[in-house]
């Protein structure tokens, strides 16, 4: 399995907010921070799919 570096930034942007939410969850201050999370979240989750998608591309384009 091929992986490049928007696989990788997705996929830590995703544990960190996770680890955000979880901070959430236990420190009132870090409660304020929720909604900038979840934007962290989808921007995560955004790299996430234009990696796969610009592996995907590679697939299709090779000769050998």
């Amino acid at each position: 399995m091929e992986v490049n570096g928007e696989i990788i930034t997705g996929i830590a942007l995703i544990f960190l907010s996770g680890l955000f939410l979880y901070a959430g969850t236990i420190n009132e201050a870090w409660s304020l921070l929720v909604p900038a999370d979840y934007l962290i979240l989808a921007i995560g989750i955004g790299f996430l799919i234009l990696g796969i998608i610009t592996l995907r591309g590679k697939k299709k384009h090779q000769i050998a």
